[in-house]
């Protein structure tokens, strides 16, 4: 109650500022004047990024329609398809960014302006995003802590806001999905209005999916082989229902809106990912969609107020949000130890509300001059539940300010540079659980995890240049600090994590990760052709990562316990794009992507760390079909091959590489006032078996999935 209390109370302080400033309009958005732009993902020249620090950092834009015509399993699944960017994925519905290697707390989802706040710690809870209300996405790759403070090393996702409708306009959108592989079925619709500045956006989205397909009748598992019956992985069925509402109003004086938001999923996991994976578990019972035990409920719910005030020689933005995330696992009940049988199925249950806000004044009064002040931010309390004990109730608070300016020298030469004061505190009481001898009589109890009440303070900075050389070649270079508070969990995490497939064990006296990185990026454009090249270099002074200890859990089915460790780390890679239109209607894409690091203790790699790849796409938008029926027709071929990874940490298999053929399609018919759009894709054409090694079941040694028909329809009015 106190969370809410202080948003409204700074939420009624702002609409009453609002009436001061001065008029500037922003790009209104039309449904029935949407096109379906079929340019490749590469950095627009034409889009600006409201984020200063991304003129010297790798930027990557996509609009709605590239979105729905690379349309994954997931939003992340999406963006896989740009260079540097992969997913750690469990099954087909959960799945979580990956940013030249790094991910969990060290990549930021901001929605709206709001950082998405679920257990991003654990590689099997996925992001809690509707793909479908994703209208425009712009990926910034590289250290973004100075804007953003603890957990913007990797990089940050920026889910925009989807223009406001265009004035005295109504739209309505339809999209159904269907998807063979897992027999999946979606719905998603939205209306837009817009009435004398006064705009609403809704949507609602409902999928429901089948147990998904492999190629594959058996599996091996310590030693076992394992049957897959009818090629399916059983029980990795699930459903979704998203709602979400955006209102607001906008004016001569600037723009205000609140979005509400929810995202509501039930994902199976595949039954031998909870213990030793057992023959009799596997037996097929004819029910692809039936959600049996194991099984993740989340419950995602967000309400967010986005502000902007435009002033004589600048504007002010202010971004608040509240969420509640509730995440829990349910399994058949099981004692660990002598204890009695639990009550119940709910194995474990995490509550966590987080209160945001986003303050910032930009300045872009002066032709050369202009910058960004800005005061952040965020306080978070966690509940849990459930007979298995992971991580402790705790609460956390992160506060920073920041001010970054852009010098512009001429129009060939910027610079930039920014500083950040960051403040963080977490406390939690130490835990302790019931203990009991072999008649089932309690003896006591004994600490699962220590108390913790530790308070951070940090500085980080960051340098960069974007330099014209040439009217066909540009280059930038970006120097930056990074800094990341240890989440909870890698201070007081005791007990199995069973999404992970291990007895997990945090240590209280791990520091703040620090680095230092070094971006650069060179572009080379012709008429018809761009080439785009973006080094990198990070070096941590202290990284914190899992490690194997060597001892075994004294809990059933935990195998040997895993240690949360901190080292020195190196990182360093490569992305590259080529792209080529041949001005016949056709196009052609070649992009590649390397990651190398190395625990420098230890000299192995750290673990999840995407193989090399490289992928060619083929594009051919025929002219000759542009009628009145046939409107923006495309075809494309593409193949991608995934090199062998075998710079893998202590105890994580190596994994082969494979190659993957893909096909897509899209077609607008206009039919009267209406544009009715279709979109085919066809994945893994050549029914591929393959692991993933970015996969949380390719420790159960399970192939990813088979050949995929993707069908979407798009009505829009």
């Amino acid at each position: 109650m106190r969370i809410l209390t202080t948003f409204y109370c700074v939420l009624i302080l702002l609409f009453a500022l609002i009436h001061t400033g001065q008029a500037q309009d922003r790009q209104p958005f039309d449904l029935s004047k949407d096109t379906l732009v079929l340019e490749q993902a590469i950095v627009r020249e034409d889009y600006l990024s409201r984020t200063p620090i991304a003129r010297t950092l790798d930027l990557q834009y996509l609009s709605s329609a590239q979105l729905l015509l690379n349309q994954g399993n997931t939003f992340i699944h999406t963006l896989e398809k740009l260079p540097g960017i992969s997913a750690i994925h469990t099954g087909v519905g959960i799945s979580k960014p990956v940013i030249r290697g790094m991910s969990l707390n060290r990549v930021i989802v901001n929605e709206y302006g709001i950082r998405q706040e679920g257990q991003q710690w654990g590689m099997d809870h996925g992001l809690e995003i509707d793909q479908y209300n994703v209208d425009r996405v712009e990926v910034i790759k590289g250290p973004v802590s100075v804007l953003y403070g603890s957990d913007g090393i990797g990089g940050v996702i920026n889910i925009l806001p989807a223009h406001i409708p265009y004035q005295d306009t109504f739209g309505i959108e339809l999209i159904n999905t269907y998807k063979s592989n897992n027999d999946l079925l979606g719905w998603s619709g939205r209306v837009l209005w817009n009435k004398d500045g006064y705009y609403l956006l809704a949507r609602a989205t409902y999928q429901d999916y089948a147990s998904y397909r492999v190629p594959a009748e058996t599996f091996m598992y310590n030693g076992y082989t394992l049957p897959i019956y009818n090629q399916r992985l059983k029980n990795t069925a699930g459903k979704e229902l998203n709602f979400s509402l955006r209102t607001g109003v906008r004016k001569k004086w600037g723009n205000t809106s609140i979005y509400l938001s929810s995202y509501r999923q039930k994902a199976g996991f595949f039954v031998g990912a909870f213990g030793v994976p057992r023959a009799y578990q596997l037996t097929d019972n004819g029910h692809y969609r039936h959600i049996g035990l194991p099984y993740q409920q989340i419950n995602h719910t967000k309400l967010i107020s986005n502000t902007t005030i435009f002033l004589a020689q600048g504007r002010i933005e202010a971004d608040l949000g509240i969420q509640l995330n509730t995440r829990k696992e349910m399994s058949p009940p099981h004692a660990h130890g002598y204890g009695p049988a639990p009550q119940g199925n709910e194995a474990l249950a995490l509550d966590l509300y987080t209160l945001s806000a986003n303050i910032r004044y930009i300045y872009n009064g002066d032709e050369r001059w202009s910058s960004t002040t800005g005061l952040s931010f965020q306080q978070q309390e966690n509940k849990r539940g459930g007979y298995e004990f992971l991580i402790p109730a705790y609460t956390s608070l992160q506060a920073g300010i920041y001010n970054f300016t852009e010098y512009r020298h001429s129009k060939d030469l910027l610079f930039n540079a920014g500083i950040r004061l960051d403040y963080g505190q977490q406390s939690a009481a130490a835990a302790y659980t019931f203990q009991y001898d072999s008649a089932g009589n309690e003896t006591g109890q004994t600490q699962r995890s220590p108390g913790i009440n530790r308070t951070y303070f940090n500085t980080s900075g960051s340098v960069g240049a974007a330099w014209k050389i040439h009217r066909n070649i540009k280059a930038t270079a970006n120097l930056g600090s990074a800094y990341r508070m240890p989440v909870m969990a890698e201070l007081t995490a005791n007990g199995v994590h069973h999404g992970t497939f291990r007895h997990e064990m945090g240590d209280s006296s791990l520091k703040a990760e620090q680095g230092y990185m070094i971006d650069a990026g060179m572009v080379f454009t012709q008429k018809n052709h761009q080439l785009r090249l973006s080094p990198f270099l990070n070096y941590f002074t202290h990284y914190i990562y899992l490690s194997p200890s060597a001892r075994f859990s004294p809990l059933p089915d935990a195998g040997q316990i895993y240690l949360y460790r901190g080292a020195t780390a190196l990182f360093a890679g490569l992305e590259a794009q080529a792209d080529w239109d041949l001005q016949t209607g056709w196009q052609n894409k070649l992009s590649l992507e390397y990651v190398w690091n190395e625990n420098r203790e230890s000299g192995l790699s750290l673990p999840f760390t995407p193989p090399f790849s490289i992928l060619e796409e083929i594009t051919w938008q025929p002219q000759g079909l542009q009628r009145k029926l046939f409107r923006e027709t495309s075809f494309s071929l593409s193949g991608q091959y995934f090199a062998a990874q075998n710079r893998v940490d202590r105890n994580e298999a190596s994994t082969a590489g494979y190659f993957l053929l893909n096909f897509a399609a899209a077609n607008t018919f206009n039919i009267a006032a209406h544009k009715l759009t279709l979109f085919l894709q066809l994945r893994n054409i050549t029914n591929t078996n393959y692991m993933n090694n970015m996969s949380r079941y390719r420790i159960l040694n399970l192939p990813e999935q088979g050949f995929n028909t993707q069908l979407m329809l798009r009505w829009a009015w």
